[in-house]
């Protein structure tokens, strides 16, 4: 396993082997880890559908193009490359993620709908992405992962590894500036605030456009509390992951409540390496 640096990425990492292994128990096929995308006036769509269409907003403004290379940072279960495989022409698809069990997941998935060509996954840190070459892919995409990376030295690699006139896209969840205080704990300080934020990434990118979308992510993020709590308590899960998934929904209770105040603000961002 890579040499992780930090304990709170070791921690993440366990985290999300454990989610992995628990939708693997209740064989969860449409197996997103976001808080998805409603259009406003939109009602009883299921929670998978709206993940399922935050992903794809991502996608579409990566425009990418037949002859690219795309990297995932964060792929979770690898689904929503499935998902873009299919709506999207590339020449392929690296992910990178920090839990091995997601790794074995997505490739397993790949291979199973015939996508293994198009899509490899691999075991490493958003902050490193081993084995790729200076200026030798063309998009780097990030749905609502960005939080848990260390920033500066992540918008600095992907910068890296982008060709000139390359694109970071990003689904990003961020503190307001009204919460800096907060960011004196290492998780919070991950998360940052959308002004710390903005001078990391200024330095390799400039903004080719910035969609505020609480609005449209707000709705998702209840759903998945009440979906958590309703499913989990009662599920044939062992304690570490029940008790994974009861701390998640706690965390997204704070977000709807931060993205209705505007103190929490979800941006989808391209920007472009300078």
């Amino acid at each position: 396993m890579a040499d992780f640096t930090s304990s709170l990425t070791t921690a993440v990492a366990r985290q999300y082997d454990l989610f992995q292994q628990s939708l693997e128990t209740m064989a969860k096929e449409r197996a997103f880890l976001n808080y998805g995308y409603t259009e406003p006036g939109v009602r009883g769509l299921p929670i998978e559908t709206r993940q399922e269409r935050l992903c794809l907003e991502v996608f579409r403004a990566a425009d990418v193009r037949p002859d690219q290379v795309v990297v995932d940072v964060g792929f979770g279960s690898g689904v929503q490359d499935v998902v873009f495989a299919r709506a999207f022409a590339f020449e392929r698809l690296i992910g990178f993620n920090i839990s091995e069990r997601q790794v074995r997941s997505a490739t397993e998935r790949a291979a199973r709908e015939g996508l293994g060509h198009r899509l490899t996954f691999h075991l490493g840190e958003a902050e490193s992405l081993p084995g790729l070459d200076p200026a030798s892919v063309d998009r780097v995409v990030a749905v609502e992962c960005a939080f848990y990376f260390d920033r500066p030295r992540f918008y600095r690699r992907a910068a890296e590894v982008l060709r000139p006139g390359g694109l970071l896209v990003a689904a990003d969840i961020q503190l307001s500036d009204r919460l800096r205080w907060l960011t004196r704990r290492e998780d919070l300080r991950r998360v940052g605030t959308v002004s710390a934020n903005r001078r990391e990434w200024e330095q390799h990118f400039t903004a080719r456009s910035i969609r505020h979308i609480n609005r449209e992510t707000r709705p998702g993020v209840q759903m998945s509390v009440w979906h958590i709590l309703k499913t989990i308590p009662f599920a044939r899960l062992s304690a570490a992951e029940r008790l994974e998934w009861l701390k998640m929904a706690y965390y997204s209770q704070l977000v709807a409540l931060g993205l209705a105040l505007d103190l929490v603000t979800y941006d989808l961002l391209v920007l472009e390496k300078k």
